[in-house]
């Protein structure tokens, strides 16, 4: 097995879409997104098995058998961590065995210890196999061939929401409950309209995300991360947005993978969510899902008892544990909950002036 500097991204997202737990944002494109947006400095390291060919064979054409992707955050809060991925609701290691997982693993680390980063953030859908049989000593390393790890934590703070599908929108409908129907239909008798688009809706997708982004207290990210999402999964990425009249008033951008629909971004402008723009908006991303032929939408993450969490369980999500990891090479053990998006002084500025600051303070916030 060799672990390897990645230049074949085809090979890469043949693997992704192959493996079980692989999903959009395991997707070879997050690096160029990153690098072009933020200029992160990136990692996306490959698992081969020259094993299984013959000796002269170049190893970015031999078949992957784990990747792992990593970006590195630096701030003047945190310090310098490696996260997979910021930004996003999951990353990590994909890898066939527990044997590929941790060569993948002690590479992050090897990197870590490279950049003097004071910690390795892998954002799992799945536990991992290796690290789930590991239990700490009192001040010893965790494993064997991982001594420079001092402090090993996995926290489930965070919940992954998905509902399957039926086989049209006129059947979804019909199995919400009445109440949520009768939200439904309300705001589309309020003259709330929808459409679902491309980057021609850009412009409108970033209005309603930044305003409720200052309204929430949070950094928005630059326009130009949703604009090279946009360009990097060309149709397999889609703006839903929800109109009164002609002002836009919610707003989401999802990424299809396979026969799943991902909805990582969503917002709406709170003075219309009494004609019910949110439950409008939420209603065009299922049934577009639907319309599609895609049998599973996943609603994104959130703290399970939070107000998003229960917003999202009412149509019908299911949630299920995220696997956060944290594995401190040197310092104190990190607290999963200190990172944070909310500030109450930047619910006071204007909106313009967010935009602009925005995206300087955002990109060393990896949540």
């Amino acid at each position: 097995m060799k672990i390897i500097d990645c230049q074949a991204p085809n090979e890469w997202d043949r693997y992704v879409t192959g493996h079980a737990h692989g999903g959009p944002f395991h997707l070879f494109g997050w690096k160029t997104i990153l690098e072009r947006v933020y200029g992160l400095k990136t990692f996306y390291r490959m698992a081969v098995d020259d094993d299984r060919h013959p000796a002269e064979a170049e190893p970015q054409g031999l078949p992957a058998i784990g990747i792992c992707g990593l970006a590195l955050l630096q701030s003047p809060f945190k310090g310098r961590r490696l996260v997979s991925l910021p930004y996003l609701d999951v990353g990590g290691i994909l890898a066939d065995n527990v044997e590929t997982e941790d060569r993948l693993l002690q590479h992050a680390v090897d990197i870590a210890a490279n950049r003097h980063a004071a910690w390795i953030e892998l954002r799992q859908k799945a536990p991992l196999q290796g690290i789930a049989a590991l239990s700490l000593g009192t001040g010893e390393p965790i494993v064997q061939g991982l001594a420079r790890i001092r402090h090993l934590q996995v926290s489930s703070h965070k919940a992954s929401l998905q509902r399957r599908l039926p086989d049209d929108a006129e059947e979804l409908m019909h199995s919400f409950k009445s109440k949520l129907r009768s939200q439904v239909r309300k705001a589309m008798k309020n003259g709330l309209t929808h459409t679902v688009g491309g980057p021609e809706l850009l412009t409108d997708f970033y209005a309603v995300f930044s305003h409720n982004m200052r309204d929430l207290g949070s950094p928005v990210h630059a326009r130009k991360l949703f604009a090279a999402v946009l360009d990097t999964f060309g149709e397999d990425a889609r703006i839903v947005l929800v109109r009164h009249g002609q002002k836009a008033v919610a707003a989401a951008l999802v990424l299809r993978f396979g026969n799943r629909l991902h909805n990582p971004w969503a917002s709406s402008l709170r003075a219309y969510r009494r004609l019910g723009a949110n439950m409008l908006l939420y209603w065009a991303m299922l049934a577009h899902a639907c319309d599609t032929g895609l049998r599973i939408f996943d609603f994104g993450r959130s703290s399970p008892g939070a107000n998003t969490f229960r917003f999202k369980r009412q149509w019908g999500a299911e949630p299920t544990s995220l696997y956060w990891y944290y594995l401190t090479l040197f310092g104190k053990p990190v607290d999963p909950l200190s990172e944070h998006l909310c500030f109450s002084t930047w619910k006071r500025l204007p909106v313009g002036l967010t935009r602009l600051l925005g995206p300087y303070i955002r990109r060393h916030i990896g949540l």
